[in-house]
């Protein structure tokens, strides 16, 4: 992952950005309250907090050092919130979880490192817990878009930061081969509109089934 890229971002946003759209559709879905939630990729921490206010027990990590230290440092005292500088890409098994939430996260890694984490997803997930995945797919406005990354198809560079389309299809597949039933799958605008843009993305809820 583009580890210096993401330390810039989030030292550039600043503190009480509002939850995500998709924080908010898993916060009105779902009974949160008194649930274990595992962030992959938090970045500012605007959806843990999120999370953390609905009264949900939130671990939330990231590899970027800088934020999580700043994060920690504010919300040490609060007890159903933790975060922690870790690669959510090698992450040791956990106490189960009732959701395992990755937003934008997934099409940061390569396809390699996305089949491990949701490996890891289903066997640290509590039977019927929840993956919650919002991610770029090939449908995204900017597929192709940069320079190809040499033997990894569907990954281009643009803007010296590393992205990689994930095809719709297959990765419900997979999910579903690894013992995920799927709850609700769409690739459509609409999910993520941001300074007046409005992007296609893929959405997903997958539950684990035992």
């Amino acid at each position: 992952m583009d580890k210096d890229y993401w330390k810039d971002i989030y030292s550039k946003q600043s503190e009480g950005e509002r939850p995500s759209l998709f924080a908010q559709y898993i916060a009105t879905t779902f009974q949160l309250s008194g649930k274990r939630i595992i962030e992959l990729g938090c970045g500012n921490g605007r959806d843990a907090i999120f999370f953390a206010n609905a009264n949900a027990n939130v671990t939330a990590i990231d590899q970027c050092d800088n934020i999580i230290e700043l994060l920690d440092g504010r919300f040490k005292k609060v007890n159903n919130l933790t975060f922690k500088c870790l690669d959510f890409t090698c992450l040791d098994d956990m106490m189960p979880f009732d959701f395992v939430y990755s937003r934008f996260t997934l099409h940061s890694i390569s396809k390699g490192q996305e089949q491990k984490v949701v490996k890891w997803a289903h066997r640290n997930l509590n039977p019927y817990g929840k993956l919650c995945i919002e991610v770029r797919g090939q449908k995204n406005e900017i597929f192709q878009v940069g320079i190809p990354v040499e033997g990894e198809p569907d990954a281009f560079i643009l803007n010296d930061h590393y992205r990689r389309f994930l095809n719709f299809e297959s990765f419900c597949d997979e999910l579903k081969t690894i013992g995920f039933r799927i709850d609700y799958a769409k690739e459509e605008k609409g999910f993520a509109p941001y300074n007046g843009t409005n992007e296609t993305y893929i959405r997903i809820i997958a539950s684990k089934q035992e």
